[in-house]
């Protein structure tokens, strides 16, 4: 039998067409074909079919639809029933959308590969399937409409895959028809204008070529206000000069084939409010380029004695079932090499996963193993996802992961999980998607898990490594004395490892005398072969061969919290100038009690030590440091964290403005390796996000109150740029728990300044007030003008949000005048620029000018283009308001040119909203209409409910221009909704008063906004 959905459904048995009269069948049988190797559940069934929950009545119209498609179909056998649900039983070539996903998978892996004529081949068969769009006549069922778009999306990349194999066979000419239908369907597709240029371009049809790169431009302009990227520009001016040997030179990113599985289709609930969400008129989001992660450690190069379960990994991941993830666990004790192992499989099958590598230590081993919900953050960043566009919850964020993940091939590898439950939600759910998860468990309860055991190493590849890390052939003639290490090493690799590397440092010793050594240390001995002590007898072996200071550092690196460290750190730890560090460090690093973790965003090369290894250095240091070395040590560290910090905000903001400092001890690292560092400040703050955090908590365990919250409020200024709320709320709660328990009164009221400033930014007024209600009287018990000055400031906007402008530009004029006493001109200039906007929210456009002209040239002062672009975005408010679009639309994108610069995609967003309202001021109705799309989904995208709302306003009195009223209605609606939920009154009255119009008068004349 036949089923065929890539076009009108028709099902084809041995004597004919099988006839199936009902829609409500024939979406049924769709939805089970959406599901291969996967039963489809009565619950998911009767939501799809009926759009409501599973009950008496449903379940029994479902049994009855299914005994009529049996009956229909003439095999019963064909639906199968069990207590998970119904499945379709079928081959994967008797399905066309199965079939077109294996064909289109293996001819993607065979171009990958180099076999352009084999890709080309099993591309093609697979393009023949199609004979109308994916589940044609069927969209009428939700979870249908959005498989059949993902279906054409894995089209849509065939289409591409086989237009390269051409090219690898030199016929360029064969793909300009396929690839120019490709481009009509979708003209901001840069890859395919990309491909289209260059068949163009190689057939001798150079304008045709550059015509191409002309159109796109001008489409991305007019529609997203982008310019085209560094693939694109490169392709022209290559072309401009008529080079010869023009070719792609980006890297392409890559989906997977037959992606309709993502976890489960939507409830009716939930369509439901993704169609409120955008007032019943939701428009299909412009396609973005996804970014490619690469996560992973670097590979062991000498991995040694696992070929089979290598190759079994390899296989189990190359399998690729039809729409089914992938997962395999690894489990072993303790330094078996569960990670190495893990580690090499990924790098061996990267080209399995062209979409990205993603990688976390869980730290389950540890006593404080990693929240899925800090680890969901980080790949969510890692996929291109903003820190402000992170969900709360850690099932939001498992729900947003999956679905980024839905139509990619990505490979996720999570080290050390503690158990099933840590991993469950870092696991994709989607089609073409691998997981391998590592653990000192057993992972049996992984459902679908393909499980391995790793055990200890035979005795041959125990010596083989042993060889191969003393950089000796053999240890001895016969092989005798390698064999009897190994076997006092229990065969494990951590502790051959360690072994080997006292070895390679000591060339002069023979191995006899290390095996002397160990057969003397009946202890030791007994440790390394007996369960999880044998872990600890091998790190002491490998410490018993360090020299001071080289044991100082190692016993004080197992104090630093934070999963990798720059060079700097041991500087710190040390007390020593960074160049007597760094030969210390280089010892560690050869005994390999330390490793190698890359390379960060300065430049520094970053180190690690294992879990084991740096449990091994505390209980080392807690045996042999001195009284209070400790302590010395890590308030060394606390203070080169503050040091670095408050350089870096400097740089940042051009001194030490919007930011309080305690007196807390600094550590200076060096001039010269500060310099380094700091040469892009943000860049180091990134680099040390995690650092930056522990080194909070630690300076809090540490007493040192001062130094606490001080660090805590530096470093907002990363947390502030990069979104990171989850980091900022952490680090202020635990400095106020610390200022508190230390009767620090500053420390106090500077970390409620810090906690409402967050919530202001969260848009969570109600919650910001009471921390800056308790800050202002403790700062004014202190004297501190700067303190009270920045809590009025921030105080302020939210009387002015609130509706309350007299008092908002009191508390603002009183903040104004204690900033210019303290000197802090960079909260001066953003004061001047909120007080500016009072008044052209209040129709005071003569007193908002001079306020804005008088911040614009602070910040260029001070040459902060992030602030300069927020008194800009003022300036194009005053203008809209006064009717002036030419002016508006020239600073909204200055606006939107400085936003792109600084990274900052919120300021990208007003700036796109500005150009869309100056446009709509205009009278350019389709100029406005592209504009304002693109400022909606990037608002959305990075979670900014304010900048969504003005943008659906906006496209509300966009739509009555048009005469679409049921739109407008909507839209404002949706409008007025959002403003009223982040309590934004003024703005939620004009959206009232645009619906009130549009009420009364069917065709409103338009209003400046």
């Amino acid at each position: 039998m036949k089923f065929h959905l890539l076009g009108q459904m028709t099902v084809i048995a041995d004597d004919g067409s099988v006839p199936l009269p009902s829609m409500r069948q024939r979406i049924l049988l769709a939805l089970l074909i959406s599901r291969p190797g996967h039963a489809v559940s009565a619950e998911t069934l009767a939501d799809a079919l009926w759009q409501e929950p599973l009950g008496p009545r449903s379940r029994k119209n479902l049994q009855v639809l299914v005994h009529r498609l049996r009956r229909a179909l003439g095999d019963p056998a064909r639906i199968r029933h069990d207590h998970s649900g119904y499945m379709l039983a079928a081959r994967a070539d008797e399905v066309d959308v199965w079939h077109f996903a294996e064909l289109a998978g293996r001819g993607g892996r065979a171009l990958r590969g180099g076999d352009a004529v084999g890709a080309a081949a099993l591309l093609d068969e697979a393009l023949a399937l199609w004979r109308g769009p994916a589940f044609a006549g069927l969209d009428e069922a939700a979870p249908l409409a959005e498989a059949a778009a993902r279906l054409d999306q894995d089209r849509r990349r065939a289409v591409s895959d086989r237009a390269d194999a051409g090219f690898a066979m030199g016929e360029h000419a064969d793909q300009i028809p396929a690839l120019t239908a490709l481009l009509a369907e979708d003209p901001l597709a840069e890859a395919t204008a990309a491909r289209l240029m260059l068949a163009l371009y190689r057939s001798g049809q150079r304008p045709e070529a550059l015509d191409i790169y002309r159109r796109t431009r001008t489409l991305l302009a007019r529609e997203l206000g982008l310019e085209p990227g560094p693939q694109l520009r490169a392709l022209e001016s290559a072309m401009l000069r008529g080079e010869p040997d023009v070719a792609l030179t980006a890297p392409r990113a890559s989906s997977p084939y037959g992606g309709l599985h993502v976890g489960g289709f939507p409830s009716a609930a939930a369509r439901r409010e993704a169609g409120a969400a955008t007032g019943g008129t939701a428009r299909p989001a412009r396609p973005r380029p996804e970014p490619v992660p690469h996560l992973l450690p670097a590979v062991v190069g000498d991995l040694t004695g696992r070929d089979r379960e290598l190759a079994e990994i390899l296989a189990v991941l190359r399998s690729q079932p039809v729409l089914a993830p992938v997962i395999c666990g690894i489990s072993g004790m303790p330094g078996v090499g569960k990670t190495a192992l893990a580690v090499r499989a990924a790098h061996e099958a990267r080209d399995d996963f062209p979409d990205g590598r993603l990688y976390v230590n869980l730290r389950g081993a540890g006593p404080r193993p990693v929240d899925p919900r800090d680890a969901l953050a980080r790949f969510l960043r890692a996929l291109g996802m903003p820190g402000t566009a992170i969900p709360d919850t850690t099932d939001e964020r498992a729900e947003m992961f999956r679905a980024r993940l839905s139509d990619r091939r990505v490979l996720v590898i999570l080290d050390d999980a503690a158990d099933e439950a840590q991993a469950e939600q870092l696991i994709p759910a989607g089609a073409g998607c691998a997981a391998i998860v590592t653990s000192r468990a057993g992972l049996t309860a992984l459902p679908g898990a393909h499980r391995l055991a790793l055990g200890v190493l035979g005795t041959d590849a125990a010596v083989r490594l042993l060889n191969t890390i003393t950089g000796r052939d053999g240890l001895d003639a016969e092989g005798t004395t390698a064999a009897r290490l190994a076997e006092l090493c229990g065969h494990l690799p951590l502790a051959l490892r360690i072994a080997g590397a006292r070895l390679a440092a000591r060339p002069h010793w023979p191995a006899d005398r290390l095996l002397s050594r160990l057969a003397a240390e009946h202890d030791r001995l007994n440790e390394l072969t007996h369960g999880s002590l044998s872990v600890r007898a091998s790190l002491a072996l490998g410490y018993s061969g360090l020299a001071e200071p080289v044991r100082a550092l190692f016993r004080r690196l197992g104090l630093v919290e934070a999963p990798d460290f720059a060079g700097w750190v041991a500087a710190a730890l040390l007390g020593t100038g960074s160049r007597e560090a760094e030969d210390v460090l280089e010892r560690l690093l050869d005994a390999q009690l330390v490793e190698y973790a890359g390379v960060d965003h300065v430049g520094e090369a970053r180190y690690r030590m294992h879990d084991l290894v740096r449990l091994h250095a505390r209980e080392r240091g807690a045996a042999d440091e001195p009284p209070g070395a400790a302590e010395a040590a890590l308030t060394r560290l606390t203070g080169a964290y503050l040091a670095l910090a408050e350089q870096a905000h400097r740089r940042r903001y051009g001194g030490d403005y919007t930011v309080l400092h305690g007196s807390g001890p600094r550590w200076d690292v060096g001039e010269a390796t500060s310099q380094r560092l700091l040469a892009d400040p943000m860049a180091w703050l990134r680099s040390e996000r995690l650092g930056l955090v522990t080194a909070v908590e630690q300076a809090a365990r540490l007493g040192l109150s001062e130094t606490c919250w001080d660090l805590a409020m530096t470093a907002v200024t990363l947390f502030e740029a990069q979104g990171l709320f989850d980091d900022w709320r952490r680090t202020s709660e635990t400095a106020l728990a610390a200022a508190i328990g230390a009767g620090d009164v500053r420390g106090e009221a500077a970390m409620r300044h810090s906690l409402g400033t967050l919530a202001i930014f969260r848009q969570r007024h109600g919650e910001a007030r009471p921390h800056f209600e308790a800050a202002l009287p403790l700062f004014e018990s202190m004297g501190d003008r700067h303190g009270q000055a920045l809590t009025l400031r921030n105080a302020a906007l939210i009387e002015r949000v609130e509706g309350r402008a007299d008092a908002a530009l009191g508390r603002y004029e009183r903040a104004l005048a204690m900033l210019r006493e303290v000197g802090d001109r960079h909260a001066e200039a953003h004061v001047l620029g909120s007080i500016a906007q009072i008044h052209i929210e209040h129709d005071r456009p003569g007193r908002a000018a001079p306020l804005l002209e008088t911040g614009l040239a602070v910040y260029r002062e001070l040459g902060d283009e992030r602030g300069a672009a927020q008194i800009l975005n003022r300036m194009g408010a005053l203008y809209l308001g006064e009717g002036r679009a030419t002016q508006a639309e020239a600073v909204y994108r200055q606006v939107t040119t400085a936003s792109l610069k600084a990274g900052d995609r919120i300021g990208q967003a007003h700036g796109l909203l500005g150009t869309g309202e100056a446009r709509l001021l205009a009278g350019d109705l389709d100029g406005a209409e592209g504009l304002l799309d693109a400022a909606l989904a990037l608002a959305t995208e990075v979670g900014e409910p304010f900048v969504a709302a003005r943008a659906r306003l906006a496209a509300g009195r966009h739509a009555v221009e048009r005469h679409d009223l049921e739109s407008a209605h909507a839209l404002l609606r949706e409008a007025a909704r959002g403003f009223s939920e982040i309590g934004m009154s003024v703005w939620h009255g004009r959206a009232l008063q645009a619906l009130h119009a549009l009420d009364a008068e069917p065709t409103p004349p338009p209003q400046p906004l």
